[in-house]
């Protein structure tokens, strides 16, 4: 996915292009970003540039993967700091919509773009398969005990359902559903009290 350079500088001309793709995907969004938007922030040549990253998608690839894992890092160090299941459960949803609002195309080209790229695909269902193992406990220790491993897995289903549902939506059409953070963070934390019988 990546290609490494032939001189001694490439290591930091790879970060400043990590760094120049980095702001122009924050500040001005996906479609904005290109090769040569990026060389042009980065102060070198397009060619330069391909000695590292092969197209537009391996760049943004590697770049949402590591703000991912980065995300991911905080989150469970935010999950980790509270023992009752419920409240990580609650702390999850939080972190994952504020995420979504701090980087929208970020979260669309990680969970919700359905990439052509191979590696890409691989490294997307690695991510996707550690978190799905990270939240597992968390969700049986809300479920009885006796309950069987295809039940649990339907209401990790159903749970992510739900929280990447209402996320899309305040991303995509907060107004027409009146939603808010707050408001999506609130109807996720309802459903999913249905969801695991918890009520107050």
């Amino acid at each position: 996915m990546t290609k490494s350079s032939a001189n001694g500088g490439g290591s930091a001309l790879r970060e400043r292009i990590i760094e120049a793709a980095s702001k122009v995907l924050t500040t001005e969004g996906y479609e904005s970003l290109s090769m040569r938007r990026v060389a042009q922030e980065a102060n070198c040549s397009q060619m330069a540039m391909y000695r590292h990253f092969e197209n537009k998608e391996a760049l943004t690839q590697h770049i949402c993967t590591q703000l991912y894992i980065r995300f991911a890092a905080k989150m469970n160090r935010e999950m980790d700091s509270v023992a009752d299941p419920w409240e990580r459960l609650k702390r999850l949803v939080a972190a994952l919509i504020r995420f979504a609002t701090n980087y929208p195309d970020h979260y669309s080209l990680i969970f919700l773009i359905r990439h052509s790229d191979r590696q890409v695909l691989a490294d997307r269902e690695r991510l996707g398969q550690e978190f799905v193992a990270r939240i597992r406990p968390i969700v049986q220790a809300l479920l009885p005990a006796e309950i069987p491993h295809a039940v649990v897995d339907m209401r990790i289903r159903q749970m992510l359902s739900c929280l990447h549902g209402s996320t899309a939506l305040l991303l995509a059409h907060p107004k027409a559903y009146g939603l808010t953070k707050q408001k999506a963070i609130e109807d996720t934390e309802v459903t999913l009290r249905h969801l695991f019988d918890r009520s107050e």
